[in-house]
């Protein structure tokens, strides 16, 4: 009896005295010497995430504590981590993520230019003359050319006399400056139509400046060679000749035949003379240079005056 007495004195008193021993381990554990346990032991895991440092790989670790409660009183250990600028991923307001960092796609700016409206003038076929039109310019003494779908005039034809021009219009307000331009013929036989403006006419002549038609800049321009003759010219297609009639009366006139040379100027090809009351008609003709070839006289009849066909002379010639 006293032997089981003397230990249960022993057990009560380290009981009262609440001594506890620590044994170290992954877990650490508390052990009751003595007295009755109370309380549980609860587990408590703390997971760290490594975050990603200067290029270092990011990893995780994982440490345990576990605890027994005695008389109301826990004593945990927890293994100290060695891990650094670690992110904890616990849940809760104490273990909560903190610093979060999200990945924003980046979006491209696009840049968007509204088209400036621009005027153009419009492209023109220079070899095209149907859209051209004139008119009288009523402060100068000029004639405007236009071109329909353009604004203002592409030239001015300031060298023709519009005296008597402005005299019919202004005593005729049916009449235009389109009743004294002749635009149908090709003067110069290039394949585009001339003008004949006429200043001036009678019942027997009419005369006036004549323009002609560049295909490369759209535009006429004065001729020269035209104007030097002044008549109205009759149009020989079959011979590409060009015929002027001086008329004196309805009996008498000149006619001059040309032919165009090759730098562009008029060689006279036949000259012709009514005079007499139409009774006698004198005939020139001239060769490729303009030079005289043959002469001779014929009255109404067609019968040679004064002989045989002449033949120019040396010093005719000369």
């Amino acid at each position: 009896m006293k032997k089981c007495i003397l230990p249960v004195i022993l057990l009560a008193l380290l009981s009262g005295c609440g001594k506890v021993s620590d044994a170290s381990g992954v877990e650490s554990r508390i052990n009751i010497v003595s007295g009755i346990v109370e309380g549980t032991t609860r587990s408590r895991t703390t997971s760290e995430t490594e975050a990603m440092t200067d290029g270092h790989t990011t990893g995780s670790t994982t440490s345990k504590t576990a605890g027994e409660k005695v008389s109301g009183t826990t004593t945990t250990k927890s293994k100290k981590s060695s891990v650094q600028a670690a992110t904890r991923a616990s849940g809760g307001n104490s273990g909560g993520s903190r610093g979060t960092t999200r990945h924003v796609p980046t979006v491209q700016r696009t840049t968007t230019t509204a088209a400036q409206p621009t005027s153009q003038t419009p492209a023109i076929d220079p070899k095209d003359y149907s859209s051209i039109t004139f008119e009288l310019n009523s402060s100068s003494n000029e004639i405007d050319v236009s071109r329909e779908g353009m604004s203002g005039s592409i030239q001015v034809l300031k060298d023709v006399d519009l005296t008597e021009i402005r005299n019919t219009i202004a005593n005729d307000p049916s009449k235009t400056i389109n009743d004294f331009i002749v635009r149908q013929n090709d003067f110069d036989f290039d394949g585009y139509p001339d003008l004949f403006i006429i200043e001036k006419q009678d019942e027997l002549n009419k005369t006036g400046k004549y323009y002609c038609y560049d295909p490369t800049k759209g535009i006429y321009t004065a001729s020269r060679e035209l104007n030097n003759q002044g008549f109205e010219a009759m149009v020989n297609s079959a011979e590409n000749s060009l015929t002027f009639y001086n008329k004196k009366d309805t009996l008498n006139y000149e006619e001059k035949t040309f032919e165009w040379g090759e730098n562009g100027v008029l060689i006279i090809r036949r000259y012709r003379n009514q005079y007499n009351d139409g009774e006698l008609i004198e005939t020139v003709l001239y060769d490729e240079n303009g030079i005289e070839c043959s002469r001779e006289t014929r009255d109404s009849q067609g019968n040679l005056v004064g002989g045989e066909t002449e033949e120019p002379s040396a010093e005719d010639l000369s």
